[in-house]
C-alpha cells in the first residue's frame, strides 16, 4: 500500500545529469515521444527543476503514482523517460472532529468529491469554505487541513481534519475608519446579542448598509482583543450627517388656457444624531392651486437599547381658503427578525373648514369641521441587497388603522348655513377604517439589468366621505404622467413595472409603466366615479460629486409626446 501526502501537490525527486550550457529537453511517456507539457522556463542545467515540474504536471492530471525512468542524454538533447501508471480518482473523503457542526453537511458543501481527479486549488477552496462555516457559528480559531491522502485500490482516499478549539463570542464592532456612529448602535444594528454573538460576515455587512446611513461597508473581518475576546472590524464610509433634497416638476399648460407650472418640495433629513442612528426630518409640498403640505418627524431606532423603534410626526395639509387638516401621530415598531418589523400606530387629526368648506353644496356642507382618532397595526418587511440601487430583494409593508371621526358641521358655519341647518347642526360620529399597502420585488434579469414589479394601495371604508378625507392621487410619487393630487379618491392604487440598467452602485437608467385606479365616492358637488389610467415614461439617476440627481419624464396617453412632465431631484449632503 503506497501512501503519500497531498497538500500543495507531490513532489518527486528527478535524477541529476550534467548536460551542456545549451541543451533541448524531450519527454517519453509510457515508450512513446510526447510533447513538452511546460513552458521551456528552465536553464540546461536546471534538469532537476525540470523533473520535478514534469511530474507535478501529471499528478496534478491524476497520475499520482507516476516516476521518472531514467534521464538519457543524447548529442542534441537531454530525453527525460516517465512513467505515468494507472490515473487515480477519488474515492471517498471523510471528515473528523467535527463537533458542533454537521460533519455530513460540511462534505455535501465541498466541491471535492468521489469521482473526479482532485484539484488541489478546488481542496484548498473547500477548506476555506469550511472555516468560513466554523467563523460565522462563533469558532474562529478553528482549523480544517488535509490530514492524510492515500491511494488504495479503488482510488484516493482524502481525510480531512478539524481542530475546533474554544468558541468565541462577538462582542462588538469596530467601525474603520472611526466616525460619528457609535459602536454599540452599530453592534446592535447588527443583531449581536440576537445571533448569540455569532460571527455571520454578509449578514452584518447587510443590516450596516440597509441603515443607510453608510456609503459603502466592506467585508467585515474578525479579530481579537489583547484579552482574547472577539469583535468585528468593519471597514465602512459614513454619509453626511444630513441631506437637503429638493425635487421640481414642470407641468405643462392643460389646452384650456392655463400657463404651465412648475411645482415642488424640499426636505431636511438630519440622520444619526448623535451617533445613534436617531433621524429628523422636514418636508415641505407646493404644488398648484394653493395646495401646500409641511411634515415633520422624529425618529429612534433602539429606545431604551431595545430593537424598538419609536417615531413622533406632525402633518399639516392646506387646500386654499376650502380647508385645513392637522395630524399629530406616534409610530411604533419592533423588530423581530432582520428586516421584518412590526408596526403599531396611534394618531390625532383635526379639520377646519376654511371660508370655501363651510358653503353648503346641495343641501350638505362642503367640508365639515371634524376630529378623529385612529390606532393601526402593520408590518414591513424588507430584505434587498442595496438601499438605493437594489438587484435583488423584496419589499412589502402594511398598515390597517380603525377610527372614529366626529363630524360638527355646524362649527364655525352660522353664517353659511343661514336658515337651513336641518339634519345638518348636530355632531355626529362615523367609524372608518383605512388600510394602506406597498410592495416591490426585484429580479435580476442580465447582467446589470433589473426587473422591478410592485404596487401601492390605500383604501378608506366608512359610512360618509368628505372630501378632506379623500386621498390624493396622482404626481411624481404616486400615477406618473399626470398633475400632482390630479385626482381623489376613497379608493386608489397602481401597479407598476419598472426596467433598470444599473450604471453603477448608487446609479441607474429605467423605463417605467404606471396603471392606476381611482374610485371616488359621491360627496358634495362632485359624483361617484371609477377611473383607471396609464402613465409611462423614462428617468434616471446618477450619483454627481454635487449629489444624488433623479430626473423622469413622464406620460399619458391623453398628452402629446411633448406635454409630459418632468421632474428633477436633487439630494445635497451637509
Amino acid at each position: 500500500m503506497l501512501r503519500r501526502f497531498l497538500l500543495l501537490g507531490l513532489f518527486a525527486t528527478a535524477a541529476s545529469a550534467q548536460p551542456a550550457d545549451s541543451v533541448a529537453l524531450r519527454l517519453v511517456v509510457d515508450g512513446a515521444s510526447a510533447a513538452w507539457p511546460l513552458e521551456r522556463s528552465y536553464p540546461a542545467d536546471s534538469l532537476r527543476a525540470a523533473s520535478r515540474k514534469v511530474l507535478e504536471h501529471f499528478q496534478r492530471a491524476g497520475y499520482y503514482l507516476v516516476s521518472l525512468d531514467s534521464v538519457a542524454r543524447g548529442p542534441e538533447a537531454v530525453t527525460l523517460h516517465v512513467r505515468r501508471g494507472e490515473r487515480v480518482e477519488v474515492a471517498a473523503v471523510e471528515v473528523e472532529g467535527a463537533v458542533s457542526l454537521d460533519a455530513e453537511a460540511l462534505r455535501a458543501g465541498m466541491r471535492t468529491r468521489p469521482g473526479a481527479v482532485l484539484d488541489p486549488e478546488q481542496l484548498r477552496g473547500d477548506l476555506e469554505a469550511i472555516l468560513q462555516a466554523y467563523e460565522r457559528a462563533g469558532f474562529p480559531l478553528a482549523e480544517a487541513t488535509l490530514a492524510e491522502a492515500e491511494v488504495r485500490a479503488d482510488g484516493l482516499h482524502l481525510t480531512i481534519r478539524i481542530e475546533e478549539r474554544e468558541r468565541l463570542a462577538v462582542e462588538r464592532i469596530e467601525l474603520v475608519p472611526a466616525g460619528r456612529t457609535s459602536p454599540g448602535f452599530a453592534a446592535r444594528v447588527a443583531g449581536l446579542a440576537e445571533s448569540g454573538g455569532r460571527f455571520e460576515p454578509e449578514r452584518i455587512r447587510r443590516e450596516l448598509e440597509d441603515t443607510g446611513l453608510f456609503d459603502e461597508v466592506g467585508p467585515p473581518e474578525l479579530a481579537l482583543d489583547a484579552d482574547g475576546s472577539a469583535f468585528v472590524r468593519v471597514p465602512a464610509t459614513e454619509r453626511p450627517p444630513g441631506t437637503f433634497d429638493l425635487v421640481f416638476g414642470y407641468l405643462p399648460p392643460s389646452g384650456m388656457g392655463d400657463d404651465g407650472a412648475v411645482v415642488g418640495n424640499g426636505s431636511l433629513v438630519l440622520t444619526n444624531l448623535f451617533g445613534y442612528g436617531r433621524a429628523l426630518e422636514v418636508r415641505l409640498v407646493r404644488n398648484p392651486g394653493l395646495v401646500s403640505s409641511l411634515d415633520a418627524s422624529l425618529a429612534d431606532p433602539f429606545v431604551l437599547g431595545l430593537p424598538l423603534r419609536v417615531e413622533a410626526r406632525f402633518s399639516g395639509y392646506q387646500q386654499d381658503s376650502t380647508f385645513q387638516r392637522r395630524r399629530f401621530g406616534a409610530e411604533a415598531g419592533y423588530r423581530f427578525a432582520p428586516g421584518l418589523e412590526g408596526i403599531v400606530t396611534v394618531s390625532r387629526e383635526f379639520v377646519d373648514a376654511g371660508i370655501g368648506g363651510v358653503v353648503l353644496v346641495e343641501g350638505r356642507q362642503r367640508i365639515p369641521e371634524a376630529d378623529a382618532w385612529f390606532a393601526g397595526a402593520g408590518v414591513r418587511f424588507r430584505r434587498t441587497d442595496s438601499r438605493l440601487n437594489p438587484r435583488r430583494g423584496l419589499f412589502v409593508e402594511t398598515l390597517l388603522e380603525q377610527g372614529v371621526k366626529r363630524r360638527d358641521p355646524s362649527a364655525g358655519s352660522g353664517q353659511a348655513l343661514g336658515s337651513d341647518t336641518t339634519g345638518v347642526a348636530a355632531p355626529v360620529s362615523i367609524r372608518q377604517q383605512r388600510l394602506a399597502a406597498a410592495a416591490r420585488a426585484f429580479v435580476p434579469t442580465f447582467p446589470r439589468q433589473v426587473f422591478v414589479l410592485g404596487g401601492d394601495a390605500a383604501v378608506l371604508l366608512g359610512d360618509v366621505y368628505d372630501d378632506s378625507d379623500l386621498f390624493r392621487f396622482g404626481g411624481a410619487a404616486s400615477l406618473r404622467g399626470y398633475d400632482e393630487e390630479q385626482f381623489r379618491g376613497h379608493v386608489v392604487g397602481r401597479a407598476l413595472v419598472e426596467y433598470r440598467y444599473q450604471i453603477d452602485r448608487t446609479s441607474f437608467a429605467f423605463l417605467f409603466a404606471d396603471l392606476g385606479f381611482v374610485r371616488r365616492p359621491e360627496t358634495p358637488g362632485a359624483p361617484a366615479a371609477d377611473l383607471v389610467r396609464p402613465g409611462y415614461g423614462l428617468g434616471l439617476q446618477y450619483r454627481t460629486p454635487l449629489g444624488l440627481v433623479t430626473i423622469s419624464y413622464a406620460l399619458n396617453p391623453d398628452d402629446g409626446p411633448t406635454r409630459g412632465k418632468v421632474h428633477l431631484g436633487l439630494s445635497f449632503g451637509l
